[in-house]
Order: C-alpha cells, then sequence, then structure tokens
C-alpha cells in the first residue's frame, strides 16, 4: 500500500528538527528497526535506509548483506518494511523529500518507474552486471533475487494422479476443487496462456482476452490470494485444492505438511526480485556500493538459505549446495522446465489487464 500522508509528514517533520532517519524509523516502529542492525541503537555516521516487504525478509536482508556491509564499510543498513510499492515510490520521489535509499521491487516496476523518472539509473561500473542472470539487468533495477510462480496442490485430494501442468489446472472436471490466483495477475495470467499444452511454452505476448476468459471459467470456485498466509491457510482449509503460487511458500508449505501439499516446477514462472534507487536518494552512490556488495555469491546463497528464493548470480547458482538446490529456481534442472518472465510486457500493460481482471472479477 503507498506510503500514507500522515506517516510521510511524520518523516518530513523529523527531518526538520535534526533527526537521522535511523532516529525517525525508531521511533516509528517502536524500536524495532533498531533490533535489526549489527549494532542496535547505536547511532553510525553514515547509514543507508533499505525500503522492503517486512517480516522475515528484514531479518534475512540483515543477516545476509546488512551485518558484512556494515562491517567492511562502516555504513549502517536500515530496514524499513513499510512497503516499497509503486505508488509509494513514486510519492516519495514527488515530495521532493527522499528517504528510501533501495528499495525491493519487480522488474516490470523497475522499467515502469525508470520510464517516469523516479529512478536512478544503476551504475553499472559499480554494480556488476556479469553478475546478474540475463535478462534481469535492467536500466533502472538491478536482479537480486528469483523465485517462480508454480503449481502447489493438495496431493490428498488427487492421490495416484497429481496435476502437474497448467492444463491440469484449468481442468475443473478431471481435477475438480477450488483454485487461487494471485490478486495482482503475475503468474495466472502466464499460466492461463500455457493452459492448453502439456509442456511450458512461451506465453508472451500474452492475449488478454484468452486469458482473462480462461480463467473466468475457473469461477465459481475461483478465490485470489495476497499474502503467502492467506492462500496457506485456503489450503488448510480445504477451500483450494491447487494454487497458483510464490515457490517460497510452496516449498514451506511441502514441509510444514510432510507432503501432503506438493508442487511442480512444470511451467513455473520465473521472476526477479530488483534492487532500485529512487531518484534523489540520500546516500547517493553509497546505494549502488550496497547492491554490489550483494553481488557476492556467498552471501546470495545464504539469503537463499534463509529466505528459499533463488539467486540472481549465476556464479552462485553454479555454486548452490546440494541441500539447497531443490529450492532454487535457477537450478538448470529446475530453470528447464520453466518459462522466464517478460517484465517489458507487463511494465507496457499492468493497468490495462489490472483494469479488465477487476472487471472479470465483479462480473457475477
Amino acid at each position: 500500500m503507498p506510503i500514507s500522508p500522515f506517516l510521510a509528514d511524520t518523516f518530513a517533520l523529523a527531518h526538520r528538527q535534526g533527526w537521522s532517519r535511523r532516529q525517525m524509523l525508531v521511533a516509528l516502529t517502536g524500536g524495532a528497526a533498531a533490533t535489526m542492525l549489527s549494532h542496535g541503537a547505536h547511532a553510525a555516521a553514515k547509514e543507508l535506509v533499505f525500503a522492503s516487504w517486512g517480516g522475515d525478509e528484514i531479518k534475512s536482508l540483515t543477516r545476509a548483506y546488512g551485518k558484512s556491509y556494515e562491517a567492511a564499510t562502516g555504513t549502517s543498513v536500515v530496514f524499513d518494511g513499510t512497503g516499497p510499492t509503486e505508488g509509494a515510490i513514486r510519492s516519495l520521489v514527488d515530495s521532493g523529500d527522499v528517504t528510501w535509499d533501495l528499495c525491493d521491487a519487480d522488474g516490470f516496476t523497475a522499467m515502469r518507474l525508470g520510464a517516469s523518472g523516479h529512478l536512478s539509473s544503476i551504475d553499472y561500473k559499480t554494480v556488476d552486471a556479469a553478475k546478474i542472470m540475463a535478462p534481469f539487468a535492467f536500466t533502472h533495477g538491478a536482479g537480486g533475487y528469483t523465485y517462480s510462480y508454480v503449481l502447489a496442490f493438495d496431493t490428498e485430494r488427487f492421490a495416484g494422479r497429481p496435476p502437474m501442468t497448467w492444463k491440469d489446472f484449468f481442468d475443473t472436471r478431471n481435477y475438480p476443487g477450488g483454485r487461487a490466483i494471485y490478486r495482482w495477475m503475475n503468474g495466472a495470467f502466464e499460466a492461463a496462456m500455457m493452459a492448453t499444452s502439456e509442456k511450458p511454452t512461451n506465453p508472451y505476448p500474452i492475449d488478454l482476452t484468452t486469458a482473462i476468459n480462461r480463467i473466468s471459467r475457473l469461477k465459481p470456485n475461483l478465490q485470489t490470494w495476497e499474502t503467502g498466509e492467506q492462500v496457506q491457510q485456503m489450503f488448510t482449509d480445504k477451500t483450494i485444492s491447487m494454487a497458483c503460487i510464490w515457490h517460497t511458500r510452496a516449498v514451506a508449505l511441502a514441509k510444514e505438511t510432510e507432503g501432503k501439499i506438493a508442487f511442480s516446477w512444470a511451467g513455473g514462472i520465473l521472476y526477479p526480485g530488483v534492487w532500485v534507487v529512487p531518484k534523489g536518494n540520500p546516500g547517493g552512490i553509497d546505494a549502488f556500493k550496497l547492491i554490489a556488495h550483494m553481488q557476492d555469491a556467498g552471501r546470495q546463497i545464504e539469503f537463499t538459505n534463509l529466505q528459499r528464493v533463488g539467486p540472481a548470480n549465476p556464479e552462485a547458482t553454479a555454486a548452490m549446495p546440494k541441500a539447497l538446490r531443490d529450492y532454487d529456481p535457477t537450478q538448470p534442472e529446475n530453470l528447464s522446465q520453466q518459462v522466464i518472465v517478460d517484465s517489458k510486457w507487463w511494465a507496457d500493460n499492468f493497468d490495462k489487464a489490472r483494469t479488465e481482471f477487476a472487471d472479470m472479477l465483479q462480473r457475477a
């Protein structure tokens, strides 16, 4: 959700009174931000504010990157879990009082915000483009990790004949039960385009009419989810038998249910998590130095271990420990079954797709 006018005003007032960004975050979060720092509430001479999505991601970012960066440079990394939505980044830059140095975004968001002038171009003299798997080295964003939308299913519901393709996902006659897809459409539209084939096929360019009509036929058994917790509860409540879901949540479900919920890489759609720098960020070039620090293969492997995301650096993919390969979407045996997102298509079509998708959901 976009940053609230109240929160933006609070930051602005505190900034005018001479507070450091670290002090502002500690005050607004009741001290929670301080616990994520390697030196607690101890003031540092320099700092960077990294906007993420909160929760366990902050803990993992701190362990994999934040502590080592402060140790190496003396610059602390403060994590703000407000949620760097596209609207929030736009509002912050338009306000002229930017408080974030680095944000976690989608590839298509990096393209959209770059085109509208809200992001700085990535300094590829500091950031190594060779350490970002193609095609996730964007002009206004550097791929930092990867994740996939995959088919997850209830094995008890389909004992002996598990669904393995998006064709099965859309086949409610042979595979009855509820279905769940992401509220913001990603993954679901690609799945709809691949639903006529037993093997992964290039779903781009997505035909909106075809995709939306195909998804519409899943109603009234269709549900949408916005958080991993929501879709997990749907499986627990038995209101769905299949879901198009982030692979990270699918991995967790498979482990927690001891295999009662399983997933397939077949037809998965690989997306990037992208580091972007808001135009006018206070830390300047140091934001790119932090990105370069996070490109280290060993650190990306540690982030994979903590979050079950895939790396963006091909060196990390090659060096991934055997114990983590089953969870890594970039491993050759997993990637070969998937397709890679066309971020430009989403950048060009997101608004229209969102409008038509919302209209379809509202129709009886």
